[in-house]
């Protein structure tokens, strides 16, 4: 996410467990970060070593507090339904497979037209169609200016470098 896309929307860390459809991007000062997505009160992300379907948000909040996660949490004025969220990632192995990131189930989600994009490229889309309701953040280092900048390549080779060997 640019400097400009967080300077644009209301940055706090006054969320609220809620059922608004919102955009989760964990570890949000690394390259790259991790991505899932709620509704409903319920988390889903597709991992490297499997997928968090149903989680609970408060057993989310309560880890991104506990572990001092640095997390943006980027509420959109798009509405899904838990269960669009649960038939998306049923789509989908228990893990991240070739050619998949975190990301894909959520792009298909929310922009099917478009099915190879990084986060700063999905949320400009999101920003251009005004579908960006807030910004929170968690944990956030002092100075933080937005997620670094980063590729298709750094991504794959960060699932490369993590990927468990067969």
């Amino acid at each position: 996410m640019s400097k400009w896309l967080l300077e644009k929307y209301v940055l706090n860390d006054t969320y609220v467990s809620s059922n608004e459809l919102t955009i989760w991007v964990l570890h949000a000062d690394k390259t790259p970060p991790h991505i899932g997505v709620s509704s409903e009160k319920l988390f889903y992300s597709l991992k490297i070593n499997g997928k968090d379907e149903g989680l609970e948000l408060n057993s989310l909040l309560n880890l991104i507090h506990k572990k001092r996660i640095p997390t943006l949490a980027i509420t959109l004025t798009n509405t899904l339904k838990e269960i669009e969220l649960k038939k998306t990632f049923d789509l989908f192995d228990s893990k991240i497979m070739q050619e998949q990131t975190c990301l894909t189930p959520i792009v298909e989600l929310l922009t099917p037209q478009f099915n190879d994009l990084i986060l700063v490229e999905l949320l400009d889309k999101l920003d251009q169609k005004k579908e960006i309701k807030s910004v929170y953040g968690f944990n956030l280092p002092a100075g933080f200016e937005g997620i670094p900048i980063y590729t298709r390549e750094t991504i794959q080779q960060r699932i490369n470098a993590v990927q468990p060997s067969e």
